[in-house]
């Protein structure tokens, strides 16, 4: 038998990658309450399910705007005049953010997915070999965007435990990594920060968003800002952070006042995690003074762009504004109603956690609850290792931090935006898992306020809808709309409806 035909050089150097995660989920389909109710329940996955019934409420109108382009080749829909996200994204940064350039087509690439366009952008600015550094603890799943597809390499500035490391204080230790790595013979090309951060969740004070771009200035780098959990903020908590300023996104910074350049700066953005639908997967990358990049990377996509169908679907979306901004402001508020039940949850059981303004997520340091079921004489990955298998066999899953290099090693990343009837249920199986007393829990469901004014075609070329928040919608008896006619007439309705119910109406096509 002839040997197996050969793989390129570069296929050869990624052989092995990514390396699979030192602690999986189980095999099989995740929890649904009602196609897999005994499944594992996941919290490891950064994903907001709070308002899911009220975006297939949206999705679910009639769409009469499908034309012939959305089944063409994306050139074909990007230079027709129907609305796309091309031009929509930019919109959405520009009226939420208020960049210091509007943000245009021209500026920007929208790509499918932050990750797919943040692999695309260190393509163009790092190379093979060359370094893409971060502070530590950080997001995991940036190294597969950076070693893919540029062969670049994560370079960690490793903060100590009893350093704050989204403060200024991280700052020395950065520019430390900066002239180690170039002693090790390797160059760094990028400095990459989220804010809001992951996995800490909070706003990276704008002292050191400033401060990494005076480094990348100070030594010639590129700085790439990820914001894309800059819409997902909430700074009223019962549980704030003790740094609890309001997030800036650097779009609005005079960089050029500070004597940075503007063109090394660049911001990574997407509406899906403020709409809990990253799988529908929209990424911008936008860099206002650098055209250079920008049209260098635009091609990138042709081969893979973003899917007519979530196009189609977003761009309805974006342009039904009273409905993105009611969106908006309900997510900030059940965001922070359901970190706030978490947070209740992990006080009564005396676990300490990141105090949050941010995102969907606390990093919970487990100590006590270890101790509870794993011998203290073991090593600490050993220990971890009982932790994990414990929680896997009560049909839950958590991600340890130190898969992100937390300095902590009983930490684990958890998300609390499931729906609050699965998060009580994951909350059981965790105090099952670790032989603990249940907590008293609040089981009232959230509210949804559905107050439906009217409804109009946003599907129509020359509307931007007026419709306001979930829609809770019948047909107007009377009225003698023509069959052929665009839009519905619909009876004003004014309702609060718990959000099992909102969901278990949507799935059924129902009228509330």
């Amino acid at each position: 038998m002839s040997p197996l035909p050969p793989l390129s050089n570069r296929a050869v150097k990624r052989l092995g990658f990514p390396p699979p995660h030192a602690y999986a989920p189980p095999p099989g389909p995740f929890h649904d309450p009602e196609l897999y109710p005994d499944s594992c329940i996941n919290l490891s996955i950064a994903e907001n399910s709070l308002l899911s019934p009220r975006l297939i409420e949206h999705f679910s109108r009639p769409i009469t705007t499908l034309r012939t382009q959305h089944l063409r080749y994306r050139a074909t829909l990007i230079k027709s005049t129907l609305p796309t996200v091309e031009d929509l994204l930019p919109q959405y940064i520009n009226d939420h953010i208020h960049p210091r350039v509007p943000v245009t087509r021209d500026n920007s690439v929208a790509g499918p997915g932050i990750g797919a366009v943040l692999a695309q952008a260190v393509w163009a600015l790092a190379g093979e070999g060359e370094g893409v550094l971060m502070s530590a603890p950080f997001y995991d799943d940036y190294v597969r965007d950076i070693m893919h597809p540029a062969l670049a390499v994560l370079m960690l500035a490793e903060i100590p435990a009893d350093v704050d490391s989204l403060s200024t204080d991280a700052l020395p230790y950065l520019e430390r990594k900066i002239l180690e790595s170039e002693r090790l013979g390797i160059k760094i090309r990028v400095m990459l920060i989220p804010n809001p951060h992951n996995p800490i969740p909070q706003i990276v004070p704008s002292e050191t968003i400033k401060g990494y771009a005076l480094l990348a200035q100070k030594y010639n780098i590129h700085l790439i800002v990820d914001e894309v959990y800059g819409l997902s903020t909430y700074r009223d908590s019962a549980y704030p952070p003790a740094a609890n300023e309001p997030f800036e996104s650097v779009l609005t910074y005079d960089l050029a006042a500070m004597g940075v350049d503007p063109e090394r700066v660049h911001v990574l953005t997407s509406p899906t995690k403020d709409f809990g639908a990253s799988g529908l997967k929209l990424g911008l990358f936008i860099s206002p003074a650098n055209p250079q990049l920008i049209n260098l990377i635009r091609p990138l996509f042709l081969a893979t762009p973003i899917s007519s169908v979530s196009d189609l679907l977003f761009a309805r979306v974006l342009q039904d504004r009273p409905f993105v901004e009611r969106f908006l402001e309900d997510n900030r508020r059940m965001v922070k109603e359901a970190y706030e039940f978490a947070a209740g949850w992990l006080t009564f059981h005396g676990l300490e956690f990141t105090r949050a303004n941010a995102g969907v997520y606390v990093v919970v340091d487990f100590a006590p609850f270890l101790d509870r079921i794993a011998p203290a004489h073991l090593a600490p990955l050993e220990r971890l290792d009982i932790a994990v298998a414990a929680i896997i066999r009560e049909g839950v899953f958590i991600k340890p931090t130190n898969l992100m290099a937390d300095p902590v090693q009983t930490r684990f990343r958890l998300i609390f935006t499931q729906a609050r009837p699965i998060m009580i249920q994951a909350l059981r199986r965790l105090e099952k898992a670790f032989k603990v007393p249940e907590a008293p829990l609040d089981e009232t469901l959230p509210e949804i306020d559905v107050d439906v004014e009217s409804y109009s075609d946003v599907d129509s070329e020359e509307s931007s809808g007026v419709s306001a928040s979930a829609t809770a919608y019948t047909s107007d008896s009377e009225s003698s709309v023509d069959s052929g006619e665009r839009g519905r007439s619909l009876v004003k309705k004014s309702v609060v409806v718990p959000v099992n119910e909102l969901a278990a109406a949507v799935e059924a096509n129902a009228v509330l």
